[in-house]
């Protein structure tokens, strides 16, 4: 499965950035209608999780960048989702924006 990579920084604390992904990733309608299949599981204390379906797999760190945070997605997606992989990397880009700021 081909991976990408989308990463944001933001002026939030490591552990606020890691709160907003973790609801994000849990609940988007969006990542439903995708795979309604997929689970997450999060390591609070090492600020990552994962989401992992049958049609896509997701890897997440939060990691402090100065007094900023770095969010990193990285997705894997199917040869079949292939040609939709710009439009599934500009809407986690969006996503990312409105909740990190």
């Amino acid at each position: 499965m081909p991976k990408f990579t989308v990463e944001k920084v933001t002026d939030l604390n490591a552990k606020d950035s890691f709160d907003k992904i973790k609801q994000f990733l849990s609940s988007d309608a969006d990542l439903k209608m995708l795979d309604s299949s997929y689970e997450c599981q999060f390591e609070e204390n090492k600020l990552t999780g994962s989401a992992k379906g049958k049609k896509f797999n997701a890897e997440m760190q939060v990691s402090t960048d100065g007094g900023k945070s770095k969010v990193a997605i990285t997705v894997d997606l199917p040869l079949m989702l292939m040609p939709f992989k710009g439009l599934v990397e500009n809407t986690l880009n969006k996503k990312l924006s409105q909740l990190l700021g």
